[in-house]
Parts: C-alpha cells; sequence; structure tokens
C-alpha cells in the first residue's frame, strides 16, 4: 500500500473529476447582451486623414439595405433596453400567430366533444337523482301495492334500466 500523501493526492483528483461543472448563468446573459460599441469619433475638418477608405455618408445608404430596426433608433432616437436584444438575440416571439381555418374547425370539434362528454354526465347525475327518488316512493308504497308494483313489468323495466346504467348489479 502506497503512503497516506499519495491516498489523500490520489482522493483529491478522484473527487475534483466527480464533482459536478457549476452553470454560469451570469455569463451566458452577458453573452446574449449586446455589445457596446464605442461612438465614431468625429474629426475636425482640417485633419486629414490617410490609409483609411472613405465612408459613405449616413443619407445614402437606401432603405432596403437598412435594418427597419435600426432606422426606428434613428427615427425616434430610441434604444432597445436590454431585455428586448436578449429577446431577439433568442428570437422569442410573445404573440400568437392567428389560428388558420383548419385549427379552427378542429377547436370546434374539440369543443363540440368537451360539451357532449359534460352533458353526458350532466344526463349521468340526474338519473342517478331520478332513481334515488323513485327508491324513496317506492318505500314509502302500503305493503300490498308494493307487493302489486314487484309483480307488475313496471318493476323489470326499472331493474332493467338500473341495470344498464349501472346503479345496480
Amino acid at each position: 500500500m502506497g503512503n497516506k500523501e499519495d491516498l489523500e493526492k490520489e482522493l483529491t483528483e478522484y473527487l475534483s473529476g466527480r464533482k459536478k461543472k457549476k452553470i454560469d448563468i451570469m455569463g451566458a446573459i452577458k453573452g446574449l447582451m449586446p455589445k457596446p460599441t464605442p461612438l465614431p469619433v468625429q474629426l475636425p475638418p482640417e485633419i486629414e486623414t490617410y490609409g483609411e477608405p472613405e465612408e459613405k455618408p449616413a443619407n445614402s445608404m437606401l432603405i432596403e439595405e437598412a435594418d427597419p430596426e435600426s432606422l426606428e433608433e434613428e427615427i425616434t432616437g430610441r434604444k432597445k433596453s436590454i431585455w428586448q436584444s436578449i429577446i431577439e438575440k433568442i428570437k422569442f416571439k410573445p404573440y400568437k400567430k392567428k389560428p388558420d381555418k383548419k385549427d379552427l374547425q378542429i377547436e370546434e370539434v374539440e369543443e363540440a366533444r368537451i360539451k357532449e362528454m359534460v352533458a353526458k354526465e350532466l344526463m349521468i347525475k340526474d338519473m342517478r337523482d331520478l332513481a334515488k327518488i323513485t327508491l324513496y316512493v317506492i318505500k314509502q308504497m302500503p305493503p300490498q301495492q308494493l307487493k302489486e308494483f314487484r309483480e307488475s313489468t313496471d318493476w323489470t323495466d326499472l331493474k332493467e334500466i338500473l341495470k344498464k346504467y349501472k346503479f345496480i348489479k
């Protein structure tokens, strides 16, 4: 066996390799933020510059070539907020597209199906309540009438309906 120092060294290497790498959230956010661009330096007209290509005047750019957002900034004088630029970089579109006819038809069919299911559940609840009321009325009958009712076809019809909708077994 190795000595204690070797063991500690190997254990430290093992543990450092097992540690999860931390996510740098601030670095990710900074990566999404727009980079500051320095303002162009305006030289006085008496200073001549050599070796640099002449820049086109800002007014010579055609509207078709210009970015609509930069045109808006030039016209209104407003700059985008940091959040707006982050949202643009990740291409987040907060507005939903207008549903087309196919989507509306699917939605209508789904809505009709849900209404039908709700109506069916309400009907079953009403039938359950009706069965409870019927049972209460039957229990209130005098013994002779109850005997006659049980011998009639109405009794068998009632039992079949209650079995059909699984109110009795």
